[in-house]
């Protein structure tokens, strides 16, 4: 059984048709790509899958699970965990806190524990807490603990935003554009990092990228999209000579 399986997605925006009849399949492990020009649907994608739309038409299954319709935080709770194109950090928190909120979803305690105080919810702030640190620790963030986000280079930002989709532990790992704004050396040392989570955490892991050094080095296999629709499915070397990826990329497909 696939870990994820993706059959005939299509949303509509009023009369705008942004995503037409999309499938894909992902199975355990699998670390694969998404690309296509700007404005072909990508990010649409994502944002099914991450439960931030409902999709217009199409079902989307998850470790055996329809997850259509369902919250973010729900799809979260199942596994899936995702970064955005433009990070997105609480940027008046610490990095630490960063990270303990990304285990809101199994608190394990109610409201009144919170204000009174239970013994479950100081059990439950604990292992927050120690998670939170071990992930920090695995990925050499512990020294910026205390820290504020936006005080941080813009490289070690990205790491932050990782570690707390980390922190989930999650089994779907959903990146959006991780090498936007990277410098080339930045982009090579995300290349690395990225090789490092897949096997260090045993993650699927599933890539929006414009790099394409970053996706031709990482990536096993990708799909490419062009106005909604799937135009090819390969690995890196098939995507890199298919006419129709030509096409879509530069216009012309006598290039």
């Amino acid at each position: 059984m696939p870990l994820l399986e993706i059959s005939g997605l299509t949303q509509r925006f009023g009369g705008l048709q942004a995503l037409t009849d999309f499938s894909l399949r992902l199975q355990e492990h699998d670390l694969v790509g998404l690309i296509g020009p700007n404005g072909a649907g990508k990010t649409t994608v994502f944002n099914i899958v991450s439960g931030f739309y409902k999709p217009t038409q199409g079902s989307i299954v998850f470790n055996g699970q329809r997850i259509n319709g369902l919250k973010p935080h729900q799809i979260t709770a199942l596994g899936v965990a995702r970064t955005f194109q433009n990070i997105r950090l609480w940027n008046d928190l610490t990095v630490l806190d960063n990270i303990r909120l990304a285990r809101s979803v199994w608190l394990g305690y109610s409201f009144w524990g919170a204000i009174f105080r239970t013994r479950r919810y100081y059990q439950a702030e604990q292992a927050i807490e120690k998670r939170a640190r071990d992930v920090l620790a695995m990925i050499d963030l512990s020294a910026h603990a205390d820290e504020l986000p936006r005080n941080l280079p813009y490289g070690l930002q990205r790491r932050v935003e990782l570690a707390r989709a980390l922190a989930s532990n999650p089994r779907l790992l959903l990146l959006d554009e991780p090498a936007a704004g990277l410098s080339s050396a930045d982009a090579d040392d995300l290349i690395r990092f990225i090789r490092w989570i897949h096997d260090e955490f045993k993650l699927t892991i599933w890539m929006i990228e414009h790099q394409m050094k970053v996706v031709m080095n990482l990536c096993q296999h990708m799909t490419v999209i062009d106005f909604g629709s799937a135009i090819a499915s390969g690995t890196p070397e098939e995507i890199r000579g298919n006419r129709d990826v030509i096409k879509a990329y530069l216009g012309d497909d006598t290039l």
